[in-house]
């Protein structure tokens, strides 16, 4: 028992911190005869699927070379590899490449819901404590977070294994599924899972009551899938598939739960000033816009030193123990991104060539400029000195209301309501000091719209998915293209994978 609440400790504390413990491959401990009897065997089940999703997105900064490097906005400074990535460059044999296209940190996480999801029950059955709002409160989250991994490597790889039930410490030799049945399987779970989940852990909502797990909200502000978590994933499985009417339905979804969530000012708590504020996890407003997101706080001793996007991104002054940060903008796309004036994430006069606003970036007169937009620095130095160690802490935010918000104006234009979209569209230039849209300025309703996510999301992740479906509506890029009817946009499979299974076939672009 000692050894499987350690195992999911470690997990916790130090995913993405250690790197060993990342390297170890996953074996099923808590398969022992004395675990799945008492609640507290549920809590560390639960928590330990949280962990391992956090792992599989922070191991090798997976999240942001993923997302914002591969063809993207971020580009490495000095490293081939990071480079190979942002160029599409995938079959090289760089081992941070060859690492990325392997989904076994993924399935590893898979595997523990796939667990939960079969032997809480045996707890529910034992234990009288467990009730049955714990009980199913506990089984939507496993399942929501199963069908987000599932989504996730699916935009990653295209077609994926389909695996729904444990196993003995090796993955099954299984083929590929379509991608379209995993993400139907996904998308069935989620909306399976919704009646369970409550706005807020705040024991203010029927699907939860009271303290959960002895704790209060404070513990579990932004840590724990809710009701518009599940909406904001679906919102994004439909928009990847390209029904835009399921999209506006579920981000829809999103944005009405505003008033249920506390939120402030229409649901658009964030400006240039203050997203910091939700990136460190604080019990505030900023923090109730995420709607997924996996948390390296401070004081639940989660930070790291790797795992997060400051460690890719800072660099001296910021942080002292680094010369040279790892990826960044570059100039000419920073200001093909930010080119309007008043806007208050940067700006930089047209004139004097002087920067008039500097808060996501800093030293645009160096080769690097570097991004700050993310920055949960702990306050940590080495022992007996002033010097400052890079050890972040920031939040992993999968989705936020702004993005969701975003997503919904996107439907909408694709659907022709173009009022609509602009409406939203609004909301979120006006909140960062720029005027309202103008077609002469700003384009057609769609082109606006990804405009401002690329503006609005940079470094969360969102880049290269985000490019994807544009280039889909548009149609009007016959490289792109090319690369999606061949399947380029998918990674390749690793392999040692390809070794292990003889049941996987290589994505056929990669061949």
């Amino acid at each position: 028992m000692r050894k499987i609440f350690l195992f999911f400790a470690l997990i916790i504390m130090l995913s993405g911190a250690c790197k060993n413990i990342l390297d170890v491959t996953p074996t099923r401990v808590v398969g022992e005869e004395n675990m799945w009897n008492v609640m507290e065997d549920a809590r560390a089940g639960l928590i330990g699927v949280y962990g391992l999703c956090r792992s599989a997105l922070a191991d090798n900064n997976r999240f942001w070379y993923y997302g914002d490097v591969r063809m993207a906005d971020f580009d490495g400074t000095t490293r081939e590899d990071i480079k190979s990535i942002h160029n599409n460059e995938l079959n090289v044999q760089y081992p941070l490449v060859q690492d990325l296209s392997d989904w076994r940190r993924f399935y590893a996480a898979i595997n523990a819901a796939n667990l939960f999801i079969e032997r809480a029950p045996e707890i529910f059955k034992k234990d009288p404590r467990y009730t049955e709002q714990n009980f199913n409160l506990d089984m939507a989250q496993a399942r929501v977070l199963r069908a987000f991994l599932y989504f996730y490597i699916v935009r990653l790889w295209g077609d994926v294994p389909l695996i729904t039930t444990s196993h003995d410490g090796e993955f099954a030799n299984k083929k590929r599924e379509d991608q379209q049945k995993v993400l139907a399987f996904a998308a069935n779970e989620l909306i399976a899972s919704v009646q369970y989940l409550p706005y807020r852990f705040n024991g203010a909502f029927p699907e939860q009551t009271g303290q959960y797990y002895g704790r209060n909200i404070d513990n579990w502000e932004s840590d724990l899938v809710r009701k518009h978590t599940a909406w904001g994933i679906l919102a994004h499985i439909y928009a990847w598939q390209g029904n835009y009417a399921e999209t506006a339905r579920y981000a829809q979804l999103v944005m009405d739960a505003e008033s249920n969530l506390g939120l402030a000012t229409a649901a658009f708590p964030i400006n240039g000033s203050n997203i910091r504020r939700m990136f460190r996890g604080e019990v505030n407003d900023e923090v109730k816009a995420v709607v997924l997101g996996f948390g390296h706080r401070w004081r639940p001793a989660e930070t790291s030193f790797t795992g997060t996007i400051e460690g890719l991104t800072l660099a001296q002054p910021l942080v002292n123990n680094r010369l040279i940060q790892a990826i960044y903008v570059p100039k000419d796309t920073i200001l093909s991104i930010y080119k309007e004036a008043k806007d208050d994430r940067f700006g930089i006069d047209t004139l004097t060539k002087n920067v008039t606003s500097d808060l996501w970036f800093t030293g645009f007169d160096r080769p690097y400029p570097m991004f700050k937009k993310i920055f949960a620095v702990a306050d940590v130095s080495v022992q007996n000195t002033n010097v400052p160690i890079a050890y972040f802490s920031s939040t992993t935010v999968v989705n936020r209301m702004e993005d969701i918000a975003l997503l919904l104006a996107e439907a909408k234009a694709v659907l022709n309501d173009r009022p609509g979209a602009i409406v939203i569209l609004n909301k979120i230039r006006t909140k960062h000091g720029l005027p309202v849209y103008n077609p002469l300025v700003n384009g057609e309703a769609v082109d606006a719209v990804f405009s401002e996510r690329r503006r609005e999301l940079l470094g969360e992740g969102h880049r290269w998915y985000d490019l994807v479906r544009y280039k889909k509506i548009k149609n009007n890029d016959l490289e792109f293209n090319d690369l999606i009817q061949s399947g380029g946009i998918y990674w390749p499979i690793n392999r040692n994978l390809l070794i292990q299974n003889p049941l996987l076939i290589q994505n056929t672009y990669w061949q």
